[in-house]
């Protein structure tokens, strides 16, 4: 090979190189500038206990809620004059010019995950489409025993009942106790079960607690239980 070829062939090379490097930095730089979607969703009609800082998740008598912002080179881009579709397992629920909320209600019974899409098919850099799952569960109950290892000393024992995600307050539900197969409430504090061992109690008795938690108005429904051990 000549020094003539050699030159040509380095140039070759460096040429591709370049070419390779500009195509990079224009795919690079396009990549930056896709808009990023800011997207959140909340659960209507569905409770927790005041204490809980979790996600209020959804059941499948729930209204949810869904909006997004789009953001583009660190800022909030204004879409009301764009058209937005909304798909909830692929079948569309909505749309319209700048509706960047809906709210719409499950598919099918829970538990399951539902996957919610939103379509902006005419913005300006090209077409987008964001999606999320959401999940869908069913109600849940959770008896609270404050005692170590399951264990009380004391005759009188206190039981509370926790309930998640139900689609009405705990006011609105039914409870229904039982202690070692028998049934007991209070209908004061229903969510609330006060034990009372009678005297004479061997130590290591087991107390066996159950619970089902009600909503008469559309038959949701939820089951816990609890042993607890009578310590002297």
């Amino acid at each position: 090979m000549t020094n003539r070829h050699i030159a040509v062939f380095v140039f070759s090379i460096a040429l591709c190189s370049f070419t390779f490097l500009f195509s990079f930095s224009r795919s690079a730089r396009a990549q930056q500038a896709q808009p990023q979607f800011l997207f959140s969703w909340r659960a209507g009609n569905s409770y927790a206990p005041l204490f809980y800082k979790g996600k209020i998740l959804p059941g499948s008598q729930s209204q949810i809620t869904a909006s997004f912002e789009l953001v583009s080179g660190g800022k909030i881009v204004s879409v009301k004059n764009q058209s937005i579709y909304w798909y909830l397992d692929g079948t569309f629920i909505g749309g319209g010019t700048g509706m960047q909320q809906i709210t719409f209600s499950p598919f099918g019974s829970a538990p399951e995950m539902e996957t919610l899409r939103v379509e902006l098919p005419n913005y300006s850099g090209g077409y987008l489409l964001h999606q999320m799952t959401i999940p869908v569960i069913n109600p849940t109950v959770v008896i609270d025993a404050p005692y170590p290892e399951g264990q009380f000393s004391e005759t009188n024992a206190t039981a509370t009942a926790l309930t998640y995600f139900f689609d009405a307050p705990a006011t609105n539900l039914t409870f229904a106790w039982s202690v070692n197969g028998q049934s007991g409430s209070s209908a004061e504090n229903p969510d609330i079960l006060q034990i009372s061992l009678p005297a004479g109690t061997p130590s290591r008795s087991t107390v066996a607690i159950s619970l089902q938690v009600q909503n008469s108005q559309n038959n949701q429904s939820a089951n816990a239980s609890e042993n607890l051990t009578y310590q002297e």
